[in-house]
């Protein structure tokens, strides 16, 4: 025994002395840690959803690109060690297609979890004409957290990308994603279909056209403890003629999708007051979370510049019709995809000033270059409310500026998740202390002459933010 000791003893020796292991260290005693992407590849510049903290406590996470020549990245991070390990610098090459001009440029979907096993999709890269073109279609992968083996379920459908839920039904065994034509003739011809994925075997099955004769979004899915699967569109790039607020469900047992008619809940801004008519077009849900068991769900209407801004609950066992299945629990200001639930309080990350909230479009905003005058030093704020039965939900707790260990503050976050130990990640643009961390974006237009990508003044970087510091 006595040697054992020894042995444990050295071994604690060398550990303290691991250059790594004390960078480790270091980097535990900040509240906002980052790690910059774009030192392992300049073409990352973007991430929207494509995260999660699974069951094995590690967070994982995409980094997305918008390059005619690099796909997304996959990666994870031990909040225990601070470790931060790559699984797959490219998904183009995990999809087995790096020898076409496709490019897998993105996991612009949630990541979902069921038997130890992580499922996502792929989209495309590059929204240009050439890129729309030569896309060959989306893929559903899974990835096994004990093995790290992932398993490519293939393309849903051919040329068509996954805009870009999905969610799985543990008890079926079943994925479902809702799939997005990008091509003017394939939009125009047919529209955005519902499609289900057997886990075990494979098999895909189109459940039926959700939107004829245009493109569409849905970024969420609810999976009820009943296997139906509950879902919205995206209002602020798309308009239509029949859905001002509505809700829709496919139910496995009649394998039929209906509709529930301007039935969302109307936008307010924090005061009470009803937001306006363009912001009322957000009527769709921007952020979604399954409650423990399934039977509810949490979810938002914010949007980038506007929305509601409430927190809801959504029970379908209540009537729809009535209005009495959405329950208001808070008001939290306008948000979006930077929103999360850990342990028993929810997330979000907002300008400062919530007026600055609801107008400003943040993707325009990171734009900017922070030398210029157009250039507002606006912060963006980590802030919290507790969930906990009982508790004040109207208690909005201020965690400060989100700013990391050298001084760098972030600029738009759209990929966040959080944890029960207090512990919130989030991916997304902040400022740049050189060029070296900053993104090298492919223009997405025609550009005359000289070199297509440009350096920008910021950069991707994935943050770790500790709320008990």
């Amino acid at each position: 025994m006595k040697h054992v000791s020894l042995i444990v003893a050295a071994a604690l020796v060398l550990a303290s002395c691991n250059p790594q292991t004390k960078a480790n260290e270091e980097a535990m005693a900040h509240k906002v840690y980052t790690i910059s992407m774009n030192k392992i590849c300049k073409e990352w510049d973007g991430q929207w959803q494509g995260i999660t903290t699974a069951s094995d406590g590690n967070c994982y996470f995409s980094s997305s690109t918008h390059s005619k020549s690099h796909g997304a990245g996959f990666h994870r991070f031990d909040p225990r060690t601070y470790e931060h390990t790559m699984l797959a610098e490219d998904m183009t090459y995990v999809c087995g297609e790096q020898d076409t001009p496709s490019q897998q440029g993105k996991i612009h979907s949630p990541i979902v979890e069921c038997d130890g096993w992580l499922y996502f999709t792929t989209h495309l890269s590059n929204y240009w004409k050439e890129g729309i073109e030569n896309y060959t279609g989306a893929h559903v992968l899974g990835y096994e957290t004990a093995t790290g083996r992932f398993r490519d379920y293939g393309i849903v459908k051919p040329r068509y990308s996954i805009y870009s839920a999905i969610e799985a039904d543990p008890v079926r065994k079943k994925l479902y994603v809702f799939v997005v034509p990008f091509l003017d003739e394939l939009y125009e011809s047919d529209g955005c279909h519902l499609y289900s994925i057997d886990m075990v075997t494979g098999e895909k099955e189109d459940l039926g056209l959700v939107v004829e004769g245009r493109k569409a979004a849905s970024f969420w899915f609810f999976i009820d403890n009943n296997g139906n699967v509950w879902f919205t569109l995206w209002k602020r790039n798309y308009e239509y003629e029949n859905d001002h607020g509505n809700l829709y469900v496919y139910r496995p047992e009649s394998g039929k999708i209906e509709t529930y008619y301007d039935v969302l809940p109307k936008g307010r801004l924090i005061d009470g007051t009803p937001v306006d008519e363009f912001s009322n077009t957000q009527r769709s849900w921007t952020w979604l979370s399954p409650m423990p068991g399934r039977e509810k769900c949490y979810f938002t209407m914010g949007a980038l510049g506007g929305g509601d801004e409430r927190l809801w609950i959504f029970d379908p066992g209540k009537d729809i019709e009535s209005g009495e299945a959405f329950e208001e629990v808070a008001y939290i200001g306008s948000n979006y995809f930077q929103t999360a639930v850990g342990g028993d309080r929810l997330y979000f990350i907002q300008y400062e000033d919530l007026d600055d909230e609801r107008k400003l479009f943040s993707e325009d905003e990171r734009e900017i270059d922070p030398a210029s005058e157009a250039y507002v030093d606006r912060k963006l704020h980590l802030r919290s409310i507790s969930l906990a039965e009982g508790a004040d939900h109207s208690v909005i707790t201020d965690h400060g500026p989100v700013i990391d260990q050298d001084g760098r503050a972030a600029r738009m976050i759209m990929s966040m998740s959080a944890d029960d130990q207090g512990r919130v990640y989030a991916y997304g643009s902040w400022h740049v202390n050189s060029f070296k961390e900053a993104t090298l974006q492919y223009l997405l237009f025609d550009y005359p002459g000289g070199d297509l990508y440009r350096l920008l003044k910021r950069g991707e970087f994935f943050a770790v933010i500790d709320t008990n510091k």
